[in-house]
């Protein structure tokens, strides 16, 4: 194996004292790319440097690595050094700010570099599903990060990957007894939810609208966020867990929260309430383009299905709602 690839980026990763790069170190770099295509044990060699860099010469080599994984490359070669170059770094920086005083230089270097290195988290999380459920399990780690996401957005973006959720979910628009089996993809919150549900509605269901194309992109990640609203076309609702009746969903609280039936979440669509709430395009944010959010609609439910699932939501079909009507009459 040519070795000189490897050799010349890592002197020029101790070298790199942050900022930006220069002729050097981008020739440097260019040829480690090469290399790695066609010697991706490279990438191997790499990774296990990680850790004797500089703290800036660590981030911007990792961020190369999860450039690698972006374009094709194995996440098993890289993914764990970065993981663990992260998960080392993050409690001295959070035991700097949990400390109310200076940081130390250590601590100030670290942060610097944190936003290169969460780059890389970002990149390798993405194709690394069991390292990263396993990891939004980690309170102590959760903490960390939600404590830290104000003052690096290394932390913001990888807290934000570890609570996305996708599912599926089963939509019934109650006062058409209509309903649909969605899946929906790499959503932290509701009001992110619900603009891309109505996004696969559209004019479908009453009620129903041709959706804001600028509103959209951005909800999906294919265009960088700006300032922007969206409004609710339904009221949406969700069954109380061990309780009859229904309850409304709160658009800032996660997906999580949406009741399940039978170990599916169900929401529950009705015309919405007049003056309901507004909300900015902030909540497709961060944004996070290698795990793009996104709602799909797979099926329609039949009518059967749709009677039976309102029934376990304990909402009776038209039948029995004028049945209960007629027996109260005197």
């Amino acid at each position: 194996m040519n070795d000189a690839a490897l050799t010349n980026l890592l002197a020029a990763c101790r070298s790199y004292a942050g900022g930006r790069v220069d002729a050097r170190f981008n020739a440097a770099a260019q040829a480690f790319y090469a290399d790695a295509k066609v010697q991706p044990k490279i990438v191997t060699r790499a990774a296990r440097e990680l850790r004797s860099l500089p703290p800036p010469g660590a981030a911007i080599l990792a961020n190369m690595l999860g450039t690698v994984v972006e374009t094709g490359g194995s996440v098993e070669r890289s993914g764990p050094a970065v993981w663990e170059l992260f998960t080392t770094w993050l409690p001295q920086i959070h035991r700097g700010f949990a400390g109310r005083k200076e940081l130390s230089p250590r601590q100030q270097q670290l942060l610097e570099a944190f936003q290169l290195l969460g780059q890389s988290v970002v990149s390798h999380l993405a194709a690394m599903p069991k390292e990263r459920a396993l990891a939004a399990g980690d309170t102590s780690l959760m903490a960390q990060l939600a404590e830290l996401q104000d003052y690096t957005p290394g932390a913001a973006w990888v807290r934000h990957m570890l609570l996305s959720r996708s599912d599926l979910l089963l939509v019934l628009h109650v006062p058409s007894r209509r309903g649909f089996r969605l899946r929906y993809e790499n959503i932290v919150n509701c009001f992110h939810l619900f603009t891309l549900i109505q996004a696969a509605f559209g004019e479908t269901l009453p009620g129903g609208r041709s959706p804001n194309r600028f509103i959209i992109d951005m909800a999906r990640c294919v265009t960088v966020v700006e300032n922007g609203n969206d409004e609710p076309w339904w009221r949406y609702e969700t069954v109380q867990p061990n309780q009859s009746g229904t309850v409304e969903i709160s658009g800032e609280a996660s997906v999580d929260t949406i009741t399940r039936i039978d170990g599916t979440q169900v929401i529950l669509l009705s015309p919405p309430v007049e003056g309901a709430a507004l909300w900015d395009t902030s909540f497709f944010t961060p944004q996070l383009f290698v795990m793009p959010a996104n709602v799909v609609l797979e099926r329609t439910l039949t009518a059967r299905e749709v009677e039976e699932w309102l029934a376990k939501a304990g909402l009776p079909d038209e039948g029995e709602m004028m049945g209960e009507r007629g027996a109260d009459k005197p």
